[in-house]
């Protein structure tokens, strides 16, 4: 997957409404397009539909914002002979906004999918588990004097980071690597996490993207880091004698565990994207696994909650490889789903992560 900007409005004046507008017409695509279709006889091009999108849902999930003004921002955003088309529209969605509110379910805000496999898991929670995906997230950090993660409710000094991403970078527990490598590493959170860990290896942080790669380098000269190195390389194309003690392998992933950071995520994401993805990742997972050494542990994450990326990617590496075995990952117990790491966000407070702990026993 391509990877996902933090703030695609970091640089505007207006950035608090702009975000808010982006959250609720993601977070609530699925029922703003099938109320628009009511209201239209042929479905319009994109750009009409984007517009129509943003106005609705200022006006169905903002109240904040007059109705009035959603509509005169929406025939802005369109050419001329377009205006009287989204006007309409959006008049007739005002007149039947109450009829329109009555019926939402949050069911529609997902893709179909999403929502008949999480029923089939969930039952009588799945509700509960889209309506928390349609929440603003919680913010944790972590305190540098105490390497301690604490709920922030305020801008603060703390390193901003995930509570599961956070655990993530801990689950090899109190091992002694000498030397960690740390595959796909920007932004640096969880190389952070890993220096602060365990401050007598020397890490090896890899990142292929050239733009992420100098943000990974900053982050980590900012912390004054000494003990890690930063290495601007494709893992799949690295070369290398070392055998490592640890392997971080947080792998490029669909990311749909970061839903409710990134709502634009379930519309992007299918069933296809999930096996291609994991296709990908066990290959990944082959390739660091030559990089340990024997008696040497491996941490495969994904920010991800689907098996195609999570338990099928280790059933099929241990197939592969059988000198490697899961072993118990070392985190809090609300995070253990038997052999493995897993957060779910309405459970846990968290992005939706997976992780596995392997050691390679001969």
């Amino acid at each position: 997957m391509g990877v996902l900007a933090e703030d695609y409005f970091e640089d505007s004046a207006e950035q608090r409404l702009y975000r808010k507008i982006y959250f609720e017409t993601f977070r609530h695509l699925g029922f703003i397009e099938k109320c628009l279709r009511q209201l239209y006889k042929e479905l319009p091009g994109p750009d009409l539909r984007a517009a129509l999108a943003l106005g609705a849902s200022q006006i169905l999930f903002m109240d904040d914002i007059p109705d009035y003004a959603a509509v005169n921002e929406s025939v802005t955003l369109v050419q001329p002979n377009k205006k009287s088309f989204v006007n309409a529209v959006l008049r007739n969605l005002i007149r039947r906004k109450e009829e329109f509110q009555a019926n939402y379910s949050v069911r529609e805000d997902f893709p179909g999918w999403f929502v008949k496999r999480w029923e089939k898991r969930l039952g009588e929670d799945l509700e509960a588990f889209l309506y928390d995906l349609n929440t603003k997230p919680s913010f944790y950090g972590i305190n540098r004097d105490t390497m301690v993660l604490e709920k922030l409710e305020e801008r603060s000094d703390n390193y901003i980071m995930d509570k599961a991403s956070f655990a993530i970078a801990k689950l090899a527990g109190d091992c002694t690597p000498m030397s960690v490598l740390d595959c796909c590493a920007a932004p640096g959170g969880k190389t952070f996490v890993l220096s602060e860990t365990y401050p007598d290896a020397r890490i090896f942080a890899v990142e292929k993207n050239p733009a992420r790669f100098e943000k990974l380098k900053e982050n980590m000269a900012g912390m004054g880091l000494g003990n890690v190195d930063c290495v601007n390389s494709d893992i799949m194309e690295l070369k290398t004698e070392a055998e490592f003690d640890l392997v971080l392998l947080d792998a490029p992933c669909t990311a749909i565990g970061t839903i409710k950071r990134h709502p634009e995520v379930r519309w992007f994401r299918n069933l296809d994207s999930l096996r291609e993805n994991g296709a990908l990742q066990l290959e990944m997972l082959k390739k660091v696994s030559t990089f340990i050494s024997k008696g040497g542990i491996i941490i495969y994450s994904v920010c991800s909650m689907e098996p195609e990326e999570t338990t099928d990617v280790i059933e099929a590496f241990l197939k592969h490889d059988s000198s490697f075995q899961v072993i118990e990952p070392s985190c809090d117990a609300e995070f253990k789903n038997g052999k493995y790491f897993l957060s779910l966000p309405y459970k846990n407070d968290s992005d939706g992560f997976f992780g596995a702990v392997l050691t390679k026993n001969f």
